[in-house]
């Protein structure tokens, strides 16, 4: 493999700067097998680059324009045909002296868990790229001419090892624009235990070849402005770490899922298929399913197998109990993080996105919150859970669900679940886990709906579920005399004892669009193209037409809708999978099956773009054909609509309030 590759983003640059921007990077590897990728993020002239990387021998690629500028994109598309065990990135105009990535190179490699940054420095105004190539090699110069940037603008370059640019999924694709790619880059690998190293070598120099700031061009428009607030405002509020986490568009093929989702099962094939589609219905689609068969007799695999899904692996051994099927789980995982979940329950479809755009600094997972629902009638409740430390378990000795834990997946190798338990092994294993000093934090959102019925271990193992958590809590106190139970107890209560969550009646209902299909008749509301293939539910097509201003000629954008109603969870999950955008309710009961009864309760809140004016939908159906239109927009701009209407026989609007207009409808 290579040692390092170097990848440089770049949109409509200066040839010159560029080439010699390549040139000073690929000549300065010295003994280590480096190489360097050229990433053109939409150039006008991309033909012209593409020669010039040919003649350079690095790699080329080219992203189409999307009308925006994104370094983060830009990196991050390079990036997926890196092969190096260390990743930089750096910019097309900066030069480096001769043995920089030489020296880079040798220093990661000593250690694995650090990310590197080099300080750049900046050559005055009239040291541009035409003075760098007229003084080919005039560090010296250089060095004396130039200004150290501040650090705390990063800036320049940045070297990680591979692990750890997947863990955390590369630069933030939501950063557009201007600015704050490399910084928010810095802290998250450091939030992610990445210890932030400064390359303090003589050998090594970054020079900025001098030019206009661009910030200068971006602060002309109020677009610009705009996204360099929100960039600052992701820098400075968000300590989330792992990121592009509902959408990786410049992901590379081949690598290890950022989770794995652990199932154990035993002869519920059908539960266990509500299970699985559930996952397959994630938000996050970067994931595998690991399924460990303890020894069933049933069509597990049968049920397994109609998947067809690369990302499910199944694994049968002999009947040892539900820790040896854990730890196996465990052992074949591939992902940083293990999700878990019990073979009769559903993840929320948010599950996977919530939690790793929850994890903390310091933290080796999370947990969330878990919603109870009776097979037989779907009658929910919600459990919260207090926030998970050592010293608020010895009280009672509780843990959080089972199947709302995701942790790192070393960590649950390394702890195991004890084999010679026959129940309660989750609260024994997170105890301990809690004993050993490994912090774990509150999603504070509902992450799993777990379903009630006869056969649950919770009720036909009592006996030894309550033997079982009685001697881990003993295990877990065994230290804590009186004036140490009083000491925990001070430092629980130092802390807040609850997560911090919504409303607990909207997370129910928000929740309850995703019960089992037995439960429920859902609609879905697909605002994108509807892919070709057979649905469960009906379909039945439209346009919305969204009034952009006032007036019967008004502006308009027209958006193809389908509505798919009593739409199945197979049906959310081919959605999910071909990355269509949808809404879920829950059918209404007075006309379940009727598409204009559905657009009306739901199309204002999915396609509503104002956030002050009262937004109204009106329907107009066709009396000669089974058609109609929908027009979305404010109350004069639907009322200029209905003036302009030659049959009104037809037309009704509904809307957040009485709809006042000089026509009756």
């Amino acid at each position: 493999m290579t040692d390092i590759s170097v990848v440089i983003g770049f949109r409509d640059w200066g040839a010159l700067r560029l080439e010699l921007a390549l040139e000073s990077v690929r000549q300065s590897f010295g003994q280590f097998d480096g190489e360097v990728i050229l990433s053109d993020f939409g150039s006008t002239d991309h033909e012209s680059n593409r020669e010039l990387a040919q003649r350079l021998d690095v790699k080329y690629v080219f992203t189409p324009d999307k009308g925006y500028w994104s370094r983060s994109e830009a990196l991050n598309a390079g990036f997926v045909h890196a092969d190096g065990d260390i990743l930089v990135s750096t910019d097309a105009d900066m030069v480096f002296t001769p043995k920089s990535f030489e020296r880079i190179t040798a220093i990661a490699k000593l250690d694995g868990k650090s990310a590197y940054f080099l300080q750049c420095r900046d050559l005055p105004e009239g040291m541009d790229d035409n003075w760098v190539a007229a003084h080919p090699h005039n560090w010296k110069q250089m060095e004396r001419a130039s200004r150290l940037r501040p650090r705390w603008g990063m800036g320049g370059m940045m070297a990680i090892p591979r692990e750890g640019f997947d863990l955390i999924r590369g630069f933030d694709e939501r950063l557009h624009t201007y600015g704050g790619e490399d910084l928010d880059f810095a802290q998250r690998a450091r939030r992610a235990g990445y210890r932030t190293v400064w390359i303090d070598d003589p050998e090594v120099r970054m020079y900025h070849m001098w030019h206009p700031k661009t910030i200068n061009t971006v602060n002309q428009t109020d677009e610009g402005r705009e996204a360099v607030r929100f960039n600052r405002s992701v820098v400075h509020h968000d300590k989330s770490f792992v990121r592009n986490t509902s959408e990786w568009k410049h992901r590379r093929g081949g690598e290890n899922p950022v989770v794995s989702v652990a199932i154990s099962t035993y002869n519920r094939a059908d539960f266990l298929r509500e299970t699985i589609l559930s996952v397959l219905n994630q938000t996050m689609q970067d994931f595998e399913i690991v399924i460990v068969d303890d020894g069933g007799t049933d069509h597990t695999k049968q049920v397994v197998d109609d998947f067809n899904d690369s990302r499910i692996k199944y694994f049968w051994q002999e009947n040892q109990g539900i820790s040896a099927a854990r730890n196996l789980a465990a052992e074949k995982s591939t992902g940083f993080y293990t999700a878990v979940i019990d073979d009769d329950d559903l993840m929320h479809p948010n599950r996977l996105q919530w939690q790793l755009e929850g994890i903390e600094a310091g933290a080796v997972g999370n947990v969330g919150c878990f919603i109870n629902f009776e097979h037989d009638n779907g009658t929910m409740q919600l459990f919260v859970g207090k926030n998970p430390t050592a010293e608020r378990s010895i009280p009672t000795g509780s843990a959080p669900g089972h199947g709302t834990w995701m942790l790192q997946t070393d960590v649950i190798r390394k702890l195991k679940y004890d084999p010679s338990l026959s129940s309660g092994v989750d609260n024994n294993f997170f105890l301990r886990l809690l004993r050993s000093g490994y912090k774990v934090t509150h999603t504070g959102k509902p992450v799993t709906l777990r379903r009630m019925h006869p056969s649950q271990v919770t009720n036909t193992d009592v006996g030894n579920q309550t033997r079982a958590a009685a001697e881990t809590l003993n295990f877990l106190r065994w230290r804590y005399d009186g004036a140490q139970r009083k000491i925990a107890e001070e430092r629980a209560n130092a802390t807040p004892q609850w997560p911090k969550i919504g409303d607990k009646q909207e997370m129910l209902e928000e929740a309850r669009r995703f019960l089992p299909d037995h439960l429920i008749t859902r609609n879905l509301i697909v605002t994108s193209p509807l892919p070709q293939t057979e649905w469960t539910g009906q379909v039945a097509s439209t346009q919305v037409h969204l009034l952009q201003s006032e007036g019967s000629d008004s502006e308009e954008i027209v958006t193809d809708v389908s509505i798919i109603l009593a739409a199945s969870y197979e049906d959310m999950v081919t959605l999910r999978q071909n990355g269509a955008e949808f809404r879920v309710d829950v059918a209404n009961d007075e006309a379940p099956s009727d598409p204009l009864n559905v657009l009306a309760n739901g199309i204002i809140p999915s396609l509503s773009t104002s956030e002050h004016d009262a937004v109204y939908a009106l329907f107009v159906q066709s009396p000669s054909e089974d058609k109609f239109n929908v027009f979305v927009g404010d109350h004069n701009s639907i009322s200029a609509k209905l003036d302009a209407l030659s049959d009104k026989a037809n037309a009704f609007v509904v809307g957040p309030k009485h709809f006042e207009a000089d026509n009756e409808v």
